[in-house]
């Protein structure tokens, strides 16, 4: 007998240790997972596990955030300097 919650192997939730490492896969999976438990179909266990996975979707996004954002403010260290630093200079 087969229950027709179950999702269809290509829609189910995958586990957490194949989770994306790269942010727009995450964002893309979050989306569609965001998109799924709103359309009310879902079962109650269904919708805890893609909330689970829905979780640690949000973290690498988050956490993809945090890097880049690191890199961004070393950049900006190494290669920018502000406007007032470099007009100083020309008129001296």
């Amino acid at each position: 007998m087969v229950n027709e919650q179950t999702p269809p192997p290509d829609r189910a939730p995958r586990s957490a240790d194949s989770l994306p490492q790269d942010f727009e896969t995450a964002l893309a999976e979050l989306e569609d997972l965001a998109g799924r438990m709103n359309d009310g179909s879902l079962g109650l266990d269904e919708s805890i596990a893609l909330y689970q996975r829905g979780v640690a979707l949000a973290q690498v996004c988050q956490q993809r955030l945090e890097a880049v954002e690191q890199q961004v403010q070393v950049l900006q260290g190494q290669l920018l300097q502000p406007f007032d630093d470099a007009s100083t200079r020309d008129a001296s």
